[in-house]
């Protein structure tokens, strides 16, 4: 046998061996399943007032004891579980007033800024405007009507908020500065 007839002998049974193999490595059994339709969607954080962007107080020349009230309505509208927080932003260009002013915020019923059909007597906060918390981590946590920590889409709270004005003759000439009353949602 020629050198050449070596060679092709050996070729085509490596050939023919190799493809037995893939034969055998092709005829395996085989099966899958599937779970068809997966999607995912983000849950929205939503929340507003009725104050129309007015301020809740805004009062001068207040002797001891005098004080301003008024009512916000508070609405979560998102679609996930939440935590409300109260808190109060910086006091901007005032003079140490906020340690003289008494804050109550009173948890209840009602629509009227005037909270003229206000009802309710659960105390969410009592202390001095600067005693309020400046932040989320620092706020005061607020339930929802059933008394829930975690609020849920279309639930509604109104609060009375209550400033006055101490007895105390360091407070003369002083001012709060401009500050907002913050409520803040955030998932849970």
């Amino acid at each position: 046998m020629t050198k050449t007839r070596k060679i092709l002998l050996t070729l085509a049974i490596v050939g023919v061996t190799g493809s037995l193999i893939s034969f055998g490595v092709f005829a395996a059994f085989s099966a899958t399943t599937s779970n068809p339709n997966n999607s995912l969607a983000a849950g929205t954080v939503s929340i507003s007032d009725n104050d129309g962007g007015t301020a809740l107080y805004s009062v001068s020349n207040r002797k001891p004891g005098d004080f301003a009230e008024s009512c916000i309505q508070v609405t979560y509208t998102g679609s996930v579980g939440n935590v409300i927080k109260a808190y109060r932003s910086a006091f901007t260009g005032g003079s140490g007033l906020d340690n003289y002013v008494d804050l109550a915020i009173t948890k209840g019923t009602g629509t009227a800024a005037d909270c003229s059909d206000f009802t309710g007597s659960t105390s969410v906060y009592s202390g001095t405007l600067n005693g309020l918390g400046s932040n989320w981590g620092s706020g005061v946590a607020l339930t929802n009507g059933s008394n829930q920590a975690s609020w849920s889409q279309n639930d509604a709270v109104t609060y009375k908020v209550r400033a006055t004005l101490q007895d105390n003759n360091a407070a003369q000439g002083l001012a709060t500065g401009t500050h907002s009353l913050v409520f803040e949602a955030q998932s849970n």
